[in-house]
């Protein structure tokens, strides 16, 4: 499918940044980072809390029918070196914090064969990005505020 790159372009992009973590030189923000294959094989939901993300998916006419987490976790991101993220299908995601302004997070996610994407986290939702392929779905990284 190749118009799941514009996944993370789907409503107004979002994040809770961690007030408080910041130093002058190495500014920190916490992210949630889930990685969730999407696929077409079977009508799965899992965890059932994934339902928001089908649909959300479904109003962007990106018509996957099964979705299932295969990690998640909580990690820091700074804007000295890049916080790595192992995904299943053999490729390491990098997220590195680019600036923190007025709450509002800019970071850089790169996937290896796909487009580097800068991203503003701020109060909204989640942002999705693929990942690529993997046993006949895609990989859909998805970012959050860290649960409270």
């Amino acid at each position: 499918m190749h118009g799941v790159a514009g996944l993370a372009l789907l409503g107004a992009l979002v994040l809770v940044v961690a007030p408080g973590a910041a130093r002058a030189q190495d500014e920190k923000v916490k992210v949630q980072v889930e990685v969730v294959l999407a696929s077409n094989k079977g009508t799965a939901v899992e965890p059932a809390e994934l339902s928001k993300m089908k649909e959300t998916f479904q109003k962007q006419n990106f018509s996957f029918t099964s979705f299932k987490r295969l990690s998640q976790e909580v990690l820091e991101v700074g804007t000295d070196k890049a916080t790595e993220v192992k995904l299943p299908n053999g490729v390491n995601a990098s997220l590195k914090l680019l600036a923190m302004k007025g709450g509002i997070a800019t970071v850089r996610v790169d996937i290896p064969r796909q487009s580097s994407l800068d991203v503003e986290l701020g109060r909204q939702g989640s942002v999705y990005q693929k990942a690529g392929r993997h046993v006949g779905g895609e990989l859909i990284l998805v970012l959050s505020p860290p649960p409270k």
